[in-house]
């Protein structure tokens, strides 16, 4: 059975969104009894079995799948040059080597980034339950408040805040599983086109050619589509550093765009894929109606994180009451009975945690 990088993306993704979900039980669920410093000790024993469980899984699904994916570019360079009458060279010992090192770095950088995500939580909860305890004890000469308020009051941070694992430069902070899902969305686009650049230097090719999608963003649609030098000594073609100036080898974190080795003589329109692709790069391309399309799935995807972010609050402060997320989207958006009690009820506790 052939290599699938879709299936292994979503298996890998579904851990990510089990475990996220697994950590905002324990945060629910957890018994608060004995002393903070004992609570906090069995709080951690169970998140540091998650935590601990998803580096192993990052290192095994790196080591297995992030090879598949670059060797796979590499076998597509010499199937399209075998297509366009070419019999390419034999790769050498030398080369190998580059390959090997190539496929580490990716590995190591992914897995590093990955691990630091997964600890940065755990940091996260506890110090998330180290605030709740000092408010207690900041007020419970006035309040007698326990252990059993700070778990609330704690339950509500989380609940409010989220359990971020990543804080970019705009100040945004990433949900371990959509962090998950942007990291191995990049690392994959990254192997894919890392194979396929260092196999057409082997090869002494020179020309590679941006896929183009449905709906680019403003930044990807003036780069599609066009033929890039990756060296910028072939005449007549804008070179690839232009497209990718970041120092990875793609546009953007999350991009679907890819690149494809270009044969002139398997195009049947060469010189006007040539003209195309020095066609200015400060116009954007798009149509009305493709910027439309493009902020409309934008506004769903907005709709989507809004509608997860809410619940997990949900399901923090209410686990035995909140369904499923499918099933509480489409509560939501009937606006049925059930999702007004629900909402009741979630008011209804806040409010408690508030007060406590």
């Amino acid at each position: 059975m052939a290599f699938n990088i879709d299936l292994a993306i979503a298996q890998l993704l579904e851990v990510y969104r089990r475990s996220y979900i697994q950590l905002l039980e324990i945060i629910a669920t957890k018994e608060a009894r004995g002393n903070s410093t004992a609570f906090e000790r069995a709080l951690l024993v169970d998140v540091n079995r998650i935590i601990t469980r998803l580096d192993d899984t990052a290192q095994e699904w790196a080591v297995q799948v992030i090879p598949k994916v670059y060797n796979g570019s590499v076998e597509e360079v010499v199937a399209s040059l075998k297509k366009a009458g070419i019999e390419p060279q034999s790769i050498g010992a030398g080369f190998a080597k580059v390959h090997q090192s190539a496929i580490q770095v990716l590995v190591d950088n992914f897995y590093g980034n990955m691990y630091d995500a997964h600890h940065y939580v755990a940091r996260r909860m506890k110090d998330e339950w180290r605030k709740a305890q000092l408010e207690t004890i900041l007020q419970k000469e006035a309040t007698g408040r326990t252990i059993r308020e700070a778990k609330k009051t704690f339950v509500g941070q989380v609940a409010e805040k989220g359990l971020g694992a990543f804080t970019d430069v705009k100040g945004r902070t990433w949900r371990l599983d959509a962090y998950a899902d942007m990291a191995v969305r990049s690392v994959t686009a990254e192997a894919q086109n890392m194979g396929l650049l260092n196999q057409l230097k082997e090869f002494d090719y020179d020309l590679v050619q941006i896929t183009s999608h449905n709906s680019p963003c403003a930044i990807c649609a003036p780069l599609e589509g066009r033929v890039y030098s990756i060296s910028g000594k072939t005449p007549g073609y804008p070179t690839l550093d232009i497209a990718y100036s970041g120092g990875y080898a793609q546009i953007h974190p999350n991009c679907r765009h890819r690149l494809a080795s270009y044969i002139p003589e398997l195009d049947a329109n060469a010189e006007k894929t040539k003209e195309a692709s020095n066609r200015p790069f400060d116009i954007d391309p798009r149509s009305k109606a493709e910027k439309e399309r493009y902020d409309r799935e934008q506004e769903k995807k907005r709709h989507l994180r809004e509608n997860r972010k809410q619940w997990e609050a949900y399901k923090t402060i209410l686990p035995d009451d909140t369904p499923g997320f499918p099933q509480f989207v489409r509560m939501k958006n009937a606006g049925s009975e059930k999702y007004e009690e629900l909402q009741g009820l979630y008011r209804e506790a806040r409010s408690q945690i508030k007060g406590a």
